[in-house]
């Protein structure tokens, strides 16, 4: 097993968890970065950002992330492009496990992995979720050997979790319900080399159907249900994403994590910034302060202080 140890583990890699790297790696904390896919969250999609402080008025999310991620990288934080599976929160020392098998591990975690998940429900996703529906091929891929499975989603993590089912599945349907994917061309012309994956465009579920497992989808315009095994939902949503996590962290009403007044949730050492927590406004200026402060506060923990530190010179 591979094993990396750090101060810090971000997971994460949007505003929010940029911003922790940029302030965690100017304390000289040992930090690191996993981001499964930048262009996968609510920022990396945005054409157009205008309204964020000090930026030009046509700068991409894509190019403010990458801005914020040179910053950080100049301070000494690392990057990984990892999807991080699960959490061991036991010790005192976190274990952070990937798909890749890698596992890093910190004495203190600040998790900003955002709200682009599994809000808005589909008839029939609640009830066959784990029968059918899932949120993460890398984990179920392997339950789907030679059978057929759709996987919905417009953004690139839909796009490289439909290659890895491309592997085990003997069929995989890509229903993206735009015309055109969120995704890098060069990340979707690689679909063309999956002969077992069929991209449909404008293809939107309706309703999962089944009696005790997945058996079709009824997409929307269509008159005949797409008859699968199962279905790998990437929709963009409004409720957290902390399924990998494990049931560790405590929550409140509608899977929201309970967070102290510095951002700490119910296991020491691990804090929580951006979308990922529940609130009224979400604006990107608002996460990536709530990622400075997280960094803050994991300095505080790690350190002893009786206060956070307020500020770090360059």
């Amino acid at each position: 097993m591979n094993t990396e140890h750090y101060d810090v583990v971000i997971v994460g890699g949007g505003p929010a968890g940029l911003s922790a790297a940029i302030y965690a790696a100017r304390a000289e904390l040992r930090t690191v970065v996993l981001d499964k896919d930048p262009h996968a969250g609510a920022l990396g999609m945005a054409h157009v950002i205008a309204n964020y402080p000090g930026v030009r008025s046509d700068i991409s999310g894509i190019e403010l992330l990458d801005s914020m991620k040179s910053q950080a990288e100049s301070f000494g934080a690392k990057f990984f492009r990892e999807k991080v599976t699960g959490l061991d929160l036991s010790k005192r020392e976190k274990n952070v496990f990937t798909a890749s098998g890698k596992v890093f591990r910190a004495k203190s975690l600040i998790l900003a992995t955002g709200s682009m998940g599994k809000s808005r429900k589909i008839k029939g996703e609640q009830e066959l979720l784990g029968v059918g529906v899932s949120y993460c091929a890398t984990c179920d891929a392997a339950f789907y050997k030679g059978q057929v499975v759709a996987v919905a989603g417009r953004t690139g993590e839909a796009v490289e979790e439909a290659k890895v089912l491309s592997r085990f599945a003997g069929k995989v349907y890509l229903l993206c319900p735009t015309s055109s994917f969120s995704a890098p061309s060069e990340m979707v012309e690689g679909l063309d080399f999956q002969p077992n994956i069929e991209v449909r465009y404008n293809q939107s579920i309706v309703a999962i159907n089944g009696d005790k497992a997945v058996e079709s989808l009824t997409i929307r315009g269509e008159n005949a249900p797409l008859e699968v095994d199962g279905v790998f939902l990437y929709l963009s949503g409004s409720s957290p994403i902390i399924d990998y996590a494990g049931g560790q962290l405590d929550c409140v009403e509608e899977s929201c994590l309970k967070i102290g007044a510095d951002l700490s949730t119910s296991v020491p050492g691990v804090f929580a910034a951006g979308d990922i927590l529940c609130k009224d406004i979400k604006q990107a200026i608002i996460v990536a302060s709530e990622g400075c402060r997280a960094a803050l506060y994991a300095d505080k923990f790690l350190r002893g202080r009786s206060t956070a530190k307020m500020d770090y010179n360059s």
